[in-house]
């Protein structure tokens, strides 16, 4: 009996520890299954993003060249410093401590308490720290960069992955969450914290060959990145301006050489060193998708330092120049190395003429005399002699629609030169050529005959009694601009003795004769004329269709007449003028201005009607040829006269403008306070077709603007002639001949 008993305690107790056994083994079988099946892909991924390194390979952004082929930017090859992230966390110095302790201890390491691994790291720490320090001491040194800009850049690496991880690490636990998963995770490495972080561009050969000798002494804290910088040959440059044609009182037989930098910056625009938020969102590198895993766009922004085009050119091609990075991945298990090449950013011809562009800033330069008050201008008495004055000028193929120069001045580089300081604000940022907005005044009024003509509202040949005003019981609103105190209230029909033809009133710039066609066609319809022109589309204003029915509804006439000459609450870019003067010359084709070469757009195919065409035309050749025209001559009032613009050779069609202005603010010492405020300083515009003399079709269109400059004929109009010269000049007209003037233009010539 005892024997058995013990025998059933025995049995007992095997089943006991085979249930046991078998119960650890379920455990067992269940965790090995949720560990390769239900989690295996993860930790498998985890597994061995610990087994590779990757490194992004840098790509470069594409040239931008010239109409005929010249380089306007390009990349040259560079070195850029980049740090790891324990270095920018200042956890370098443990990092190693901790390998060293390792890599004395073998497998000893594992055997060790937490408390004791903790006491062996603290001695070796301090003598990486030192290292840590020193090293962050000489990059500072080196680099040129002081200690305090050079924390400030670590702090901001380390900030911007820690914002990253935690991030990934929410999106995670909310996908988990979703999921049923649990949440009781780690969270773990994101790419970012294994690889390098660019915190200095462009150093030096010298400083570069001794940083990568230093890697090699501070494995896993810095690493030595190929890179580019933007390089723009243009950016000095010397041109040669002849001063033969220019008005009488600066004429002169010696040319003036004009050192000039950052000439075409305002076109070519620039590449900042960080991406701001707008370009993460919307070309991100790193991009999660909904099952939670991440896509990565080598080609997208990565925030902190990533070069983006900023302005301009750079800006506006961005996603054409943008090059996609390489990935190199190297797989520490098997040594072998994975690699993805750059691909480069594509080159872009933008339509714009280096040379010309050239010209054209330097025509508009103060130091050539054109765009600085002048004894000749008729301009408020406030602005002294050679006070510098913002200009812009702008031209685009007829045919083709392509802007082959838009100039502005003053620019960023001119520093606080007379123009800028005067303005009491810094705008020499803006190209007023195609960001700036102004009243166009009398320019548009040969829009408002074609609008009128296209609405039936103007029978071929009407001829329209100028009295000097609009409204017969008001005379000190909606004047002629000749109605005045100064020309002894004078009429246009008392100087030619009856009423006036188109082409005579656009010669003479009567006001009378287009406040009639804008009340005739209403400011609904042209307003939208207007916009059919390309007015208030590329920067300007144009009352929309809601507010030019409530002129209407408010039987507001006086606002409806000012916006047939220009005035009123309407305002255009030069940019827009041109291209609105070249729907003229093309006959009515709307065309949106191109920036690239063989980029032309036509959008509407509308034809006015010829003989219309053929009547502005003839008014704007009369505004030049004939001897009222406002473009004609220019008096000296010593009994002389000169063309007021000087193109010899070349065939003309203009319009002069003066659009009352806003009230310039005085600011000489730049203090931001004024000294005096001017009411009286108008816009000066002209705008102009030209083609060579014995041509019947224009060929390019130009707009001119003088800001507060007073008379647009004699203000904008020698502009406008210098302008048209730096197209003869560059072979785009033929000029006259043998005796065009020339001159150099050169690259890099400013020391």
């Amino acid at each position: 009996m005892a024997y058995q008993s013990v025998q059933r305690d025995l049995r007992k107790r095997i089943f006991v520890l085979f249930i046991l056994i078998a119960g650890a083994t379920a455990v067992l079988v269940v965790r090995l299954f949720t560990l390769t099946v239900v989690q295996g892909s993860s930790y498998s991924q985890a597994a061995e993003d610990r087994l590779d390194v990757e490194t992004l390979l840098p790509t470069w952004r594409g040239r931008l060249l010239d109409r005929k082929g010249r380089v306007l930017s390009h990349d040259v090859a560079s070195y850029d410093l980049a740090v790891s992230y324990p270095l920018a966390k200042r956890e370098w110095a443990r990092e190693r401590a901790i390998a060293s302790v390792k890599g004395e201890l073998g497998n000893g390491w594992r055997k060790l308490q937490a408390s004791d691994r903790e006491s062996r790291i603290a001695v070796e720490l301090p003598s990486w720290l030192s290292k840590q320090e020193s090293l962050i001491q000489f990059l500072s040194t080196r680099a040129g960069v002081a200690q305090s800009e050079l924390d400030e850049r670590l702090a901001e690496v380390a900030t911007r992955i820690d914002a990253q991880a935690s991030a990934i690490f929410r999106r995670q636990l909310e996908t988990r969450r979703v999921r049923g998963q649990s949440l009781d995770v780690k969270p773990e490495q994101i790419r970012e914290m294994r690889e390098t972080h660019v915190i200095m561009r462009g150093v030096s050969d010298e400083t570069a060959f001794e940083l990568r000798k230093l890697s090699d002494a501070f494995p896993g804290a810095i690493e030595v990145v190929d890179s580019a910088l933007r390089h723009e040959p243009w950016e000095t440059a010397e041109v040669e301006v002849s001063r033969i044609h220019l008005p009488r009182p600066i004429r002169t037989s010696i040319p003036l050489v004009l050192k000039m930098q950052g000439a075409l910056d305002q076109v070519v625009g620039s590449v900042r060193n960080e991406a701001w938020k707008e370009d993460l969102e919307r070309r991100p590198f790193e991009r999660t998708r909904e099952d939670g895993t991440l896509e990565i766009d080598l080609g997208g922004y990565r925030s902190g330092r990533d070069s983006v085009g900023a302005r301009g050119m750079e800006r506006q091609f961005e996603d054409q120049l943008r090059g996609i990075r390489g990935r190199s991945t190297r797989h520490l298990d098997s040594s072998t190395i994975e690699r993805i090449e750059p691909v480069p950013g594509h080159d872009v011809t933008v339509s714009i003429d280096a040379q010309l562009q050239l010209r054209v800033q330097a025509a508009l330069d103060p130091r050539c005399g054109l765009t600085s008050v002048q004894s000749w201008h008729t301009h408020s008495d406030a602005l002294p002699n050679g006070e510098a004055l913002p200009a812009a000028a702008v031209i685009v193929d007829v045919q083709t629609g392509e802007v082959l120069a838009a100039a502005s001045t003053p620019l960023p580089q001119d520093g606080l030169r007379a123009g800028k300081a005067r303005m009491g604000s810094d705008s020499a940022s803006i190209n007023r050529a195609i960001d700036a907005a102004y009243p166009p005044g009398s320019l548009v009024k040969p829009l408002v005959y074609l609008a009128a003509v296209a609405e039936g509202l103007a029978p071929e040949g009407e001829s329209i009694e100028c009295n000097g005003h609009y409204f017969k019981d008001r005379t000190d609103a909606a004047r002629c601009w000749i109605y005045r105190e100064r020309y002894k209230f004078a009429t246009h029909t008392k100087s030619t003795g009856g009423p006036l033809g188109v082409e005579e009133a656009l010669a003479r710039s009567c006001n009378i004769y287009f406040y009639t066609l804008a009340d005739r066609v209403g400011a609904a319809k042209l307003c939208a004329w207007y916009r059919r022109f390309g007015l208030g589309i590329l920067g300007g204003t144009i009352p929309s269709a809601e507010a030019a029915a409530k002129m209407e509804s408010k039987q507001d006439h006086f606002s409806t007449v000012a916006l047939g000459i220009g005035q009123g609450k309407m305002t255009v870019t030069p940019l827009e003028i041109a291209n609105a003067y070249a729907m003229i010359a093309r006959g009515g084709s709307v065309r949106t201005p191109s920036w690239v070469v063989g980029g032309t757009q036509t959008s509407e195919t509308f034809q006015f009607a010829p003989a219309a065409v053929a009547h502005v035309l003839d008014g704007l050749e009369k505004v030049v040829k004939a001897s009222y025209g406002t473009a004609h001559h220019m008096d000296f009032g010593d009994g002389s006269r000169d063309p007021i613009i000087e193109a010899p050779g070349v065939r003309l069609w203009a319009k002069t403008g003066t659009a009352e202005a806003s009230a310039l603010k005085v600011d000489r010492d730049n203090d931001g306070t004024a000294e005096r405020i001017v009411t009286d300083a108008d816009h000066a515009w002209c705008a102009a077709l030209v083609a060579d003399q014995g041509e019947r079709v224009p060929r390019y269109a130009i707009a001119v603007i003088v800001e507060h400059g007073g008379g647009g004929g004699r203000t904008a109009g020698p502009v406008m002639g210098a302008v048209i010269r730096a197209l003869v000049s560059e072979g785009y007209l033929s000029g006259d001949g043998p005796t065009r003037v020339i001159g150099d233009v050169r690259a890099g010539a400013v020391r």
